[in-house]
């Protein structure tokens, strides 16, 4: 095409490449001789408005694969977003020239994927991206660089939208249904890229279950990893793209990430009610870390002297330092702890019963808060106190009690909280987890606890 100039400082050089929405070109910025690529959205498209979203979105982002916007410039043809050059070829340019990658590429670039969108989902106003394809995506010396925000969103007004817009075989199921999307959305969409990567095709779906996944060549570890991320119900996948970063790093490591030898944890779980199983909880945890050799310690520090009354009764005389041994867990009244080597312990889990007020900042103190909460009618009252009380912190870890799949789904869609998770139904918790779902709960809320050690907090509201 000939060299048209545009605004009067940028020459087109070619047309890069075209889209449902758009058109994108190769242009030099005259007097800085530097290139820009040009997006082109025509003013006649019913798209239009939705498409100019996307320069109001990346207007505020920085992050060095994304790229940066230096202008917008309209004529009455349309829009053109000026951006940022980059260079290199689509990824999935990338995968077909090699048929598929080996498990160590797309692990590689599998975490640099969750830092991107880890980073989207953490920004001042959180963004959503949607439509997670190896063509929105550059690989550039072999780094991925993300392109094309045309479908993403504010997180926030995620809701509000009547129709969302994503790729077919990409894109997750809810952006097709009346369900809203969140950042689980772009979890699925990290796993069909997964699959992409590790076949070398398109993911297809049928009657609500991914295509092929149990045929996938790669570790086995990876492959559990995929199929979490593809499940249909966003409520079965990670609930965030951090818990996933995690659950990928785990696979380069010989060792799963347990705290080392002289470092010791502190958990604490409350409840949003009495009776809501916060004491059972504890105990589930503690003899799910005993048996995977992680030394824990169970505190009450309700004050409620439960422990001490079933010392008495049935396990005999406390030690001199206040520890009774319950099946295999050690235990202590929180007015004994100063008596207790701590230290010892790689995990020590502290039962503060009932959140209120009085335990509220203790609780907070916590390298790992645990609130847990029922989602009956009758108990949505106690729910949005406790959740109230703990607003500002983005970090608790939030899990729902005496509910079905079907309940905990109607739960979770009324939350904001990105680490939401299902309790198994088991009435022994001193048994090991018996079944896949009890296993991939605790397997998930183990790396919650050993992965999340802050007490940052962030303004941020939850409500059923």
């Amino acid at each position: 095409m000939p060299q048209e100039i545009w605004f009067g400082k940028y020459r087109v050089i070619k047309l890069l490449g075209r889209g449902g929405t758009a058109k994108v070109y190769l242009a030099e910025h005259i007097k800085l001789n530097s290139l820009r690529a040009i997006k082109h959205i025509s003013r006649y498209n019913p798209l239009y408005k939705l498409q100019l979203r996307e320069a109001q979105i990346l207007k505020d982002l920085r992050h060095p694969c994304i790229p940066i916007i230096y202008d917008i410039e309209e004529d009455e043809d349309g829009s053109y977003i000026v951006e940022q050059y980059l260079e290199g070829v689509t990824l999935r340019e990338y995968v077909e020239e090699r048929n598929c990658l080996d498990s160590n590429a797309v692990v590689n670039f599998a975490l640099q994927l969750c830092g991107l969108i880890k980073y989207l989902h953490s920004v001042k106003r959180p963004v959503l991206y949607l439509d997670l394809k190896p063509d929105n995506i550059i690989v550039s010396d072999g780094t991925l660089k993300l392109v094309d925000f045309g479908s993403a969103m504010f997180r926030d007004e995620a809701g509000l939208c009547a129709e969302h817009y994503g790729t077919i075989g990409y894109a997750a199921p809810e952006l097709y249904g009346s369900d809203s999307p969140d950042e689980r959305s772009d979890v699925y969409g990290i796993g069909t890229l997964l699959y992409f990567m590790a076949t070398g095709r398109s993911l297809c779906t049928v009657d609500e279950k991914s295509g092929h996944v149990d045929f996938i060549i790669c570790r086995k570890k990876l492959k559990r990893i995929i199929s979490k991320c593809l499940r249909y119900d966003p409520s079965q996948r990670y609930a965030s793209v951090s818990i996933l970063e995690r659950h990928l790093s785990a696979i380069m490591k010989k060792e799963r990430n347990f705290p080392h030898k002289g470092s010791s944890v502190e958990i604490g779980i409350a409840g949003a009610q009495q009776r809501i199983g916060t004491t059972h909880m504890c105990f589930r945890l503690c003899s799910y870390l005993n048996k995977r050799n992680v030394k824990c310690l169970y505190v009450e520090q309700s004050g409620s002297r439960s422990l001490r009354r079933a010392a008495g009764r049935y396990f005999g005389p406390e030690d001199d330092d206040g520890i009774i041994k319950m099946n295999g867990i050690m235990m202590v009244a929180a007015d004994r702890m100063q008596e207790t080597d701590v230290p010892d312990f790689k995990a020590v889990v502290r039962d503060y019963g009932k959140l209120d007020i009085a335990n509220r900042d203790q609780f907070l103190q916590s390298d790992v808060k645990i609130l847990v909460l029922g989602a009956k009618d009758w108990e949505l009252d106690y729910s949005e106190e406790a959740l109230e009380l703990i607003s500002e912190y983005k970090d608790v870890v939030f899990l729902i009690n005496f509910v079905d799949g079907r309940q905990f789904r109607r739960a979770v869609k009324s939350m904001t909280a990105g680490n939401c998770l299902r309790i198994p139904y088991e009435p022994d918790p001193f048994v090991l987890p018996k079944d896949k779902n009890s296993r991939e709960f605790f397997r998930e809320l183990a790396d919650l606890c050993f992965g999340q050690r802050s007490n940052g907090h962030e303004k941020k509201t939850h409500a059923f």
